[in-house]
């Protein structure tokens, strides 16, 4: 078996301040130290306690006084730290404890001046600020260090008091929190993860401030209208508690690919039941976009096999990705994808099943680990391709039309990746290898 690995975010299920104040204004932190009173003065501990130890070359967008930075510092000597703030005020404050401190609107001025070569970058509570966020983190990436992280607080915008507004009909907003009226956007975990993932950042979350709701009666009544969405109770009561996200990101050294390679045309077949969960993610994800992927919803299916049959009679194109509705393809991924679509097709590989994540054999004969790399609802599961694959998750398979292997009907949903990769071992003794590109973001 072959799973070929982009490079990039292969599959994803797995899967980005207001009225121009400063780049760090409201905070809607409740947890933050701020002895003074003084917003500019605040210090989020969470967000303290994510920062790597030892970082070389830190830049801090909404460094606001500085004081992040000088008790990082503080800890870690040798760390050159550069912030950027819209409020001169704040500039000149900060200057007092940090290596460089530049002015700078991120929205409409010139992301050059960022500089370059950074280990670290600490985004606290300011992509919610921006008009558009996409351009900050792509530069970002550019001006970072292959083995750069990103580390941020977001606030979440799916917390229960945010709801409960949208229920009664009376979204107001206020000056600080969750809806400080200088926010420009709004996140929850999955869309946070989809826009640091179509920057090329891997997210996982690392942390969070959590508010629990107050109210039992509302919190119920939430419980239930999740669960008739088919959201799993404990993803629900996750997310109407958690108040502000801390997410740390790796860069993703194989970055999707920008520009169209010399690739196989792909269908995605995917067997819907949740109408909502297919069109807010596979169905809009910008790495089918960019190729112009068919893309066929296959409804009513009572198992894997006549799922796939139904969209592989659809199908226009030979190879076909069997993907889960609440898959997310990153910008980038589906060039990638195929790239090595027909790269594997060259190799006269274009019998064997591809696969995001799942098992290998460690190369002993004697155990198995980890292979393939995906972002799994709020964790980031990196192990890197392989060719020794002998198990796969089902969130995204390719199989080629002249392909020998078939899904088994009776193993329902679930097992038949893995099925397919013993059916290569029976007939070849090949081992399957694995890859990655999608985010599952439920």
């Amino acid at each position: 078996m072959n799973a070929a690995a982009p490079p990039t975010p292969p599959f994803p299920d797995i899967p980005r301040k207001g009225l121009l104040q400063s780049a760090n204004s409201p905070k809607c932190s409740t947890a933050g130290e701020n002895a003074s009173g003084n917003y500019y003065d605040g210090l989020n501990q969470k967000l303290l306690a994510a920062i790597p130890s030892g970082a070389r070359h830190v830049l801090e967008l909404g460094c606001a006084n500085g004081r992040l930075g000088r008790r990082y510092k503080e800890q870690n000597p040798t760390t050159e730290w550069w912030g950027v703030d819209f409020s001169p005020d704040a500039v000149r404050a900060a200057s007092a404890h940090l290596d460089r401190v530049l002015t700078l609107d991120l929205d409409s001025g010139d992301l050059d001046r960022l500089g370059s070569g950074f280990d670290v970058i600490v985004i606290g509570d300011l992509l919610e600020h921006l008009r558009d966020f996409r351009p900050v983190l792509d530069a970002l990436y550019e001006r970072s260090t292959p083995d750069a992280r990103i580390v941020s607080c977001i606030p979440n915008m799916s917390h229960a008091s945010v709801i409960e507004r949208l229920v009664a009909g009376d979204i107001v907003y206020d000056d600080s929190g969750l809806l400080d009226r200088t926010h420009m956007r709004f996140f929850s975990q999955a869309s946070a993860f989809k826009a640091f993932l179509d920057s090329g950042w891997l997210p996982s979350m690392h942390d969070q401030y959590r508010v629990e709701p107050q109210n039992n009666r509302v919190t119920a009544g939430l419980l239930d209208a999740a669960a008739a969405l088919g959201i799993p109770r404990e993803t629900a009561l996750r997310n109407l508690g958690m108040y502000q996200m801390i997410v740390l990101c790796r860069k993703w050294q194989s970055r999707p690919l920008a520009a169209a390679p010399e690739g196989a045309p792909f269908s995605v077949i995917v067997a819907v039941n949740r109408p909502w969960q297919f069109s807010l993610n596979l169905a809009r994800s910008p790495g089918l976009q960019e190729t112009g992927a068919e893309v066929i919803p296959i409804t009513d299916a009572p198992n894997a096999a006549a799922a796939f049959s139904a969209g592989a009679a659809k199908a226009r194109h030979a190879w076909r990705v069997f993907a889960h509705q609440d898959v997310y393809f990153p910008t980038g991924t589906g060039y990638k994808l195929a790239e090595e679509l027909a790269a594997l097709e060259r190799a006269n590989g274009h019998g064997l099943p591809v696969g995001m994540v799942g098992l290998q054999t460690n190369g002993t004969g004697t155990g198995t680990n980890y292979a393939g790399t995906v972002i799994d609802r709020i964790r980031l599961f990196d192990h890197g391709p392989t060719l020794r694959a002998v198990s796969m998750d089902e969130l995204a398979v390719a199989l080629h039309r002249d392909t020998r292997l078939e899904i088994d009907p009776t193993l329902g949903w679930h097992l038949w990746a893995t099925d397919l990769c013993l059916q290569v071992r029976r007939m070849t003794g090949q081992i399957a290898r694995k890859d990655l590109g999608a985010s599952d973001l439920s």
